[in-house]
């Protein structure tokens, strides 16, 4: 190839690119502009180191031991929480077909975001203890609030009375399981 079909094709080629490039790349990548209309008023990051229990025979909602937090907001903004944790269920050597905890995010008065964790074997109980580890996430974006003070708490039940006396816990220290809340309000301008 000459330099100046080389050098040619490189012009073209730019000619071409630019003005795609200049208008597409804000439709393919909105976010790239939109991160600029957001503003982190406040971040708080609260770490629990206590232990949390729950047993299977509790079928109605409590909130988790020492897992909740008050956070004062300026208004016309949103909270993102973010609920990290390694939860471990642990099975009585007679338990048999299933082991369900429900945990729930909760901000008081505005809205929650739950998931659950399970275990089912339908077979017979196998004589044996067992140790489930699970790694538990939970994001809540609140939408727009109001001035004011939330209070955000982590509940929990179980949904089956299992045979034997089993749990779902939080907070090892031996293991480093532990609980945080990552709480971040929001402005979008």
């Amino acid at each position: 190839m000459s330099a100046k079909v080389f050098i040619g094709s490189v012009l073209v080629s730019i000619l071409i690119l630019a003005p795609a490039t200049y208008f597409l790349m804000p439709v393919l990548y909105q976010s790239i502009s939109n991160d600029a209309d957001v503003v982190l008023l406040q971040s708080e990051y609260i770490l629990f180191e206590t232990e949390a229990r729950i047993i299977d025979n509790e079928l109605t909602s409590k909130m988790m031991d020492n897992t909740t937090w008050l956070i004062e907001t300026q208004g016309s903004s949103s909270l993102n929480i973010l609920f990290l944790a390694v939860g471990v269920m642990s099975l009585n050597s007679a338990w048999r077909e299933k082991s369900e905890y429900i945990i729930d995010l909760v901000v008081e008065g505005v809205g929650n975001k739950a998931i659950l964790h399970a275990f089912h074997d339908d077979g017979p109980a196998h004589g044996a203890y067992r140790v489930i580890t699970f790694d538990i996430t939970i994001n809540l974006d609140t939408g727009i609030l109001a001035a004011g003070t939330y209070n955000i708490s982590v509940n929990w039940r179980s949904t089956f009375d299992g045979i034997g006396t089993n749990s779902f816990y939080i907070y090892d220290p031996g293991n480093n399981y532990q609980r945080s809340l990552l709480i971040q309000e929001i402005y979008h301008v």
